[in-house]
């Protein structure tokens, strides 16, 4: 008997680790709902659609919980319930010019960074929840960082916070999930060759580099494919862990 078709939906989808997520998704047969406030995930989604593949693009922002929200329920009405989601957006919300030391960091961007990357996530999770409890099938990855298991130079207090939150948040998912066949598992990336990942001086990817012992940039797709693993039927044990995918630089 055939395993029924997996919807997923994933945050932050119209580049870099989320657009890759979406790729290696649907390359492996699975639906997949992708968000993003940018309108170019209308486009990409388009794209996928004309290769054979199942792909919705919304526009939304992850920090409009009313948005989200009807999104969700809009989804569940027509096609009966998110079974994998991959809270993927995020980031470390700087304006130009401010720098990442602790007394320079004001109280509204700490707020709005653990609202973008830590809250948006519970959000999301509270909302599929029970539709995978219904099914007895639920897979979760939320989408940390290095910088949430240990001290990165050039990161801010805000994001390294959001991020260890994640881990914290994820764990509680993982042991109210796992009676009901629901996983909840976080990737925390390292240096990742995306537009975000990149978006440093030359001195910081220096020294990023040469903390690195396998002495490159990942790949978004090696990233895309741990999520992959994690969302499978054989990671039906995995649950409540951190997988690391930074090339050795955590262990360092």
């Amino acid at each position: 008997m055939a395993s029924p078709q997996r919807l997923a939906l994933v945050t932050g989808a119209a580049s870099g680790l989320g657009l890759a997520t979406v790729e290696r998704l649907t390359a492996d047969g699975r639906a997949a709902v992708m968000v993003d406030r940018s309108d170019k995930v209308l486009a990409i989604a388009e794209r996928l659609r004309g290769e054979g593949r199942d792909a919705e693009g919304h526009v939304a922002n992850v920090m409009d919980e009313a948005a989200i929200t009807a999104l969700v329920a809009d989804v569940a009405a027509r096609r009966g319930g998110i079974d994998i989601l991959v809270n993927n957006a995020g980031g470390m919300p700087l304006p130009r010019g401010l720098s990442v030391a602790l007394e320079d960091m004001p109280t509204d961007i700490w707020n709005r960074t653990l609202a973008l990357n830590m809250t948006s996530s519970f959000v999301l999770c509270r909302l599929v929840f029970p539709a995978m409890k219904a099914k007895g099938w639920g897979r979760i990855v939320n989408i940390s960082s290095r910088a949430g298991r240990m001290a990165v130079p050039d990161t801010g207090v805000n994001y390294a916070a959001a991020k260890a939150g994640l881990i914290g948040m994820t764990r509680i998912v993982a042991d109210q999930g796992a009676r009901f066949g629901i996983t909840a598992n976080c990737v925390a990336p390292g240096r990742i060759g995306t537009p975000g990942g990149t978006n440093a001086t030359d001195e910081v990817m220096r020294n990023s580099l040469a903390r690195i012992p396998a002495g490159r940039l990942g790949l978004a797709t090696e990233v895309a494919a741990t999520i992959a693993f994690l969302v499978s039927d054989d990671a039906a044990y995995i649950t409540g862990t951190v997988v690391d995918v930074n090339g050795g630089a955590f262990m360092t």
